[in-house]
């Protein structure tokens, strides 16, 4: 056994690696056989992060083409799953700092139509949009690992030790970030119908 394959024999995820190193050689098998184990729940994050299923399907094949430059400094930290999962919320979050660059500079043009605008109806009350917009928002307020430890947990189902892994820190550290995520949100979502359910804290 040469010294590659050995290492790769000593990791916990070795299996995942292998595929990884055989995907970014451009092995169509394998990439076939991430694709199929990643997709439905990248999109199904991707559209809970973006909030718009055409944008989560464009940034799908974003994700795979970075993932396809980015594999093969892959080294089983933790499941390929959770990599995959990383990879998609950084790109979820350039998506939503262009479009905030976008509307930032659409407001000189737009600012003399609201002024003419000013005496009508601003829109509905922030307390009657429905939950997943509310808690969308308070997401993005949250900093950036306690929203990833949040999402991994809650969106991915990864148990603390994969969420660990996924952001490069200790499995206490992980459980950190999610909790104070949750606390985080409880407090943005107070008096949102639904909301106290959703952010509750763990049993211990």
């Amino acid at each position: 056994m040469d010294a590659p394959a050995a290492n790769l024999a000593g990791t916990e995820h070795a299996g995942d690696v292998a595929l990884a190193r055989r995907a970014a050689a451009r092995d169509e098998a394998a990439w076939r056989a991430i694709y199929e184990r990643t997709h439905d729940r990248l999109f199904a994050l991707l559209a809970y992060h973006v909030g718009d299923r055409e944008e989560a399907l464009e940034l799908l094949q974003e994700v795979y083409l970075h993932a396809l430059e980015g594999l093969a400094r892959y080294r089983g930290e933790g499941p390929l799953e959770a990599w995959f999962a990383i990879v998609a919320i950084r790109r979820a979050r350039d998506w939503k700092r262009k479009l905030f660059r976008k509307r930032r500079h659409a407001v000189d043009d737009q600012e003399l139509s609201l002024r003419l605008d000013a005496g009508a109806p601003s829109g509905p009350d922030e307390s009657a949009l429905p939950l997943r917009r509310l808690l969308d928002g308070a997401l993005a307020k949250l900093p950036e690992r306690q929203r990833a430890a949040f999402l991994l947990r809650e969106v991915e189902d990864l148990s603390f030790k994969d969420v660990a892994d996924a952001l490069g820190v200790n499995e206490a550290t992980a459980r950190v970030h999610h909790l104070r995520a949750r606390r985080a949100l409880k407090e943005l979502l107070a008096g949102a119908p639904g909301a106290d359910e959703f952010a509750r804290e763990p049993s211990p």
